[in-house]
């Protein structure tokens, strides 16, 4: 068994560094960061149009992102295979989205937000997928799809609230804050007109946020989606013959992209400029700052190790969990695969969401720490990805997993 395991361990580094699908993944991406960071150094682009891109990437690209996601195929056999990957999926957003602010209770709220999402959301779609596909093969991507349902569904609401969450008066103390709160509201006896149009103005911002979060063109699509991938587990709605649409299987009316093919093509090119023009605005969110000073900073680096190395070592340990109760309540028949463990781990110790770096240059909340954080947290995924492949295939390898 020790033997094994060894073996098990010592392919899974080799293989690890002889993925071209692994390298690619790190090299794309410090190349794209740096192309915007070249370019408007040497200007060539602007500093400002940086927003520019991150609108058209906030109201084009990840919308149809959102939705191709969730145009795939589902049967009730996988959903129950799957059921465990996607219940661990849930506890973990739902624990780092609200629990991550612990380990920056330090800072500023704006400052907390933009780390805590930066740690809780990882870039799983561009950088995870390629990477554990290389190592545990096309079975792997199920999984990986799988984890991916409550990720997005975190990232495109919660992520989305949070991050375009504007915090006034952040530094001044709580009595502070509730004394220039008071003394901004008119007298309601003293100044009648005043008060009125206070509340008027006080609806109208209340109404313009619920707006901007509801009628949001990416929690629209995510939702539609996500009806759209449930609703095919409805007994007898895969009523469309597949063949006259080039399926090899019939298909519920709902899945558009099978319906009218051209659909699907036009999700796949207007998701696809998401992650090379956010990426070029976070290279030119650095060339406005000092890249120096970035590798300097001890906030990025602390919340670097954060996002790499404690937030994986808490999914694997809520999957170790999650697995043995699993393990002990089947009569000792693992509910959870290996495969089903590295995907999770891995795809957690990516860098911080391209998403969540556009919202934090969307909404001014930090940019220049966000974009900081990518590259640094890039650079030490190249250090920490093989070792946790490593961790994964020993774990792996134990009876809680086959």
């Amino acid at each position: 068994m020790n033997l094994i395991l060894q073996s098990d361990v010592s392919d899974a580094v080799v293989n690890t560094l002889k993925s071209w699908g692994f390298w690619s993944a790190i090299i794309a991406t410090i190349v794209v960061i740096g192309l915007g960071f070249l370019l408007t150094r040497k200007n060539i682009l602007k500093k400002e149009w940086d927003k520019v891109l991150i609108k058209m990437v906030m109201i084009i690209g990840l919308p149809a992102l959102a939705l191709q996601g969730f145009l795939t195929d589902i049967t009730l056999k996988q959903l129950t295979s799957e059921g465990f990957v996607l219940l661990t999926g849930f506890l973990f957003y739902g624990i780092m989205v609200f629990g991550a602010r612990l380990f920056y209770l330090k800072y500023d709220k704006d400052i907390q937000d933009t780390l805590t999402m930066c740690t809780a959301l990882a870039s799983t779609t561009f950088f995870g997928i390629p990477i554990v596909r290389e190592l545990f093969g096309d079975g792997s991507l199920i999984t990986a799809n799988m984890f991916n349902v409550p990720y997005r569904i975190f990232l495109y609401s919660l992520g989305f609230m949070i991050m375009s969450q504007k915090h006034i008066g952040a530094a001044l103390s709580r009595k502070e804050k509730k004394a220039m709160e008071l003394l901004a509201i008119p007298n309601k006896e003293k100044n009648p007109e005043g008060y009125a149009k206070y509340q008027e103005k006080k609806i109208v911002q209340r109404n313009t946020n619920l707006k901007n979060i509801f009628l949001n063109p990416i929690l629209i699509c995510t939702f539609v989606g996500l009806f759209i991938w449930i609703t095919q587990l409805i007994p007898g709605i895969n009523c469309v013959p597949g063949k006259p649409f080039g399926s090899t299987t019939d298909f519920s009316p709902l899945r558009i992209d099978l319906l009218f093919p051209p659909i699907a093509k036009i999700l796949s090119v207007v998701a696809a400029i998401c992650t090379p023009l956010v990426w070029v605005a976070i290279g030119m969110q650095l060339a406005a700052g000092d890249f120096k000073k970035a590798m300097r900073s001890k906030t990025v680096w602390y919340a670097s190790i954060m996002k790499v190395v404690v937030a994986p070592t808490i999914i694997l340990c809520l999957t170790c969990i999650i697995a043995a109760i699993a393990f002990a309540g089947r009569g000792n028949e693992p509910a959870m695969t290996a495969t089903a463990l590295g995907v999770l781990v891995i795809m957690t110790a990516t860098p911080p969401a391209s998403v969540v770096v556009s919202y934090a240059i969307a909404y001014d909340k930090e940019p220049q720490l966000a974009s900081n954080l990518t590259l640094v947290s890039t650079l030490l995924s190249i250090i920490t990805l093989p070792i946790w492949v490593i961790i994964v295939t020993a774990i792996g390898a134990t009876p809680l997993f086959g």
